[in-house]
C-alpha cells in the first residue's frame, strides 16, 4: 500500500510518517513544503500549484493521500490560503491524475464554533465557527468532500480535538507551555516559573498517539465517505492539564498564569466520540497521564542538557 502524507515536516505530518514507515506493508511518500525536508527522500510540494500535485500524483499513483499540510497561525489570507484553497487543490488533483486514491483530510474541532448548551459536539451538529482558523478548516472539508462526490474518488474527514503530544510540536497550550519551561530551564536552575496566558478554556484534549491511531483505523478498515471526531469526550481546563504535567517534574515548574482578559475565545468545547468508537472501533483515552508523564520525563532530560551546557563559575 502507497501512501502520500503532505505536510510531513509539520506537527501530525511528521508523526504519521513515521508511524505508517514502521508497517512492512506500507511503502510511504513524504510531501514537504520547502527545503531542507526532514525525511530522505521526501518530495517538495506547492499545494498552491495545481499542475505540481497532479504531476507528483501522476508519478506515485498512491493508493491512500494523508493530507496533514496546513497552517495554524496566521492572518485570515493565509489561513484559507494554506488551509482552504490548498485542500481544494489537492482533492481536484486527485480527481483528474489519481482517482483512484483515497483521501484522509484532517480537520479540527475548531470548526464547530462555540456551543450554546455545551452539549458534546456531533458530527451532524451545524459547524459555525468562531474564528478564520476554524472557518479555513471547515471550508477545506467542505472543499475536499465535495470534490471527491463530484469527481468520484473515496474520501474521509477526521475532525481532530485538542492533540497533545510530550514535545512542544504545534502550536497549541500543551505546546507552548512545553516550550516557554524548556527557555526557563534553560536560564537557570529550579524552580523554573513559565508564563503563560489565562488556562480557564475547557477542551477535549486527545493524545497524539491516539489521533494516529484513527487515521491507521480509517486506511486499514477502509472507512470512507464520513465525517469522524476524533475525541475521548471529556473536558479540562488547560490549567489541569498543564499542572498535571508540571506536578510530575516534581515542583521545579512552577506556572504563572495570566488574570482572564476581554479578548473573546471559545470557552467551552468538547466533542463526541460515538462515532469514532462505532466506525473505527476504538475510543481515545481520557486518561492523560502517560503523556503528561512523557512530557515532564522530557522536560527534565532538557533541563538537564540546558544545565550541562551552562558555563561553569
Amino acid at each position: 500500500m502507497r501512501i502520500l502524507v503532505t505536510g510531513a515536516a509539520g506537527f501530525l505530518g511528521g508523526d504519521i510518517v513515521r508511524r505508517l514507515a514502521a508497517r512492512a506493508d506500507v511503502e510511504v511518500i513524504a510531501a514537504e513544503r520547502r527545503q531542507p525536508t526532514m525525511f530522505p527522500g521526501a518530495r517538495l510540494l506547492d499545494l498552491a500549484d495545481r499542475a505540481a500535485i497532479a504531476a507528483l500524483l501522476a508519478e506515485t499513483q498512491p493508493d491512500i493521500v494523508v493530507h496533514a499540510a496546513g497552517r495554524t497561525p496566521g492572518r485570515p489570507g493565509e489561513l484559507l490560503a494554506d488551509n482552504a484553497i490548498a485542500t481544494a487543490n489537492l482533492a481536484e488533483a486527485i480527481g483528474t491524475a489519481a482517482p483512484g486514491a483515497a483521501l484522509v483530510v484532517l480537520g479540527s474541532a475548531a470548526q464547530y464554533g462555540i456551543s450554546d448548551t455545551e452539549a458534546p459536539w456531533r458530527e451532524t451538529d451545524p459547524c459555525l465557527p468562531f474564528e478564520p482558523y476554524g472557518a479555513s478548516k471547515h471550508a477545506a472539508e467542505t472543499a475536499a468532500l465535495a470534490a471527491s462526490r463530484r469527481r468520484g474518488f473515496r474520501c474521509t474527514a477526521l475532525r481532530i480535538f485538542n492533540v497533545v503530544a510530550p514535545e512542544p510540536q504545534g502550536e497549541q497550550v500543551f505546546a507552548a507551555f512545553l516550550r516557554r519551561a524548556r527557555e526557563a530551564a534553560a536560564a537557570g536552575p529550579p524552580p523554573w516559573r513559565v508564563p503563560m496566558g489565562p488556562l480557564t478554556v475547557l477542551r477535549d484534549f486527545v493524545d497524539v498517539e491516539d489521533a494516529l491511531t484513527a487515521i491507521e483505523r480509517v486506511i486499514d478498515h477502509g472507512v470512507w465517505g464520513e465525517v469522524i471526531n476524533v475525541s475521548c469526550g471529556v473536558g479540562r481546563t488547560a490549567r489541569a492539564l498543564l499542572g498535571a504535567a508540571a506536578a510530575q517534574t516534581g515542583g521545579a515548574v512552577v506556572i504563572d498564569e495570566a488574570a482572564p482578559t476581554s479578548v473573546p475565545e471559545m470557552p467551552w468545547s468538547v466533542g463526541d466520540p460515538s462515532r469514532c468508537e462505532a466506525l473505527l472501533g476504538f475510543r481515545p483515552s481520557a486518561d492523560l497521564a502517560p503523556v503528561t508523564r512523557r512530557a515532564a520525563a522530557w522536560l527534565v532530560a532538557a533541563a538537564r542538557e540546558a544545565a550541562d551546557a551552562r558555563p561553569r563559575a
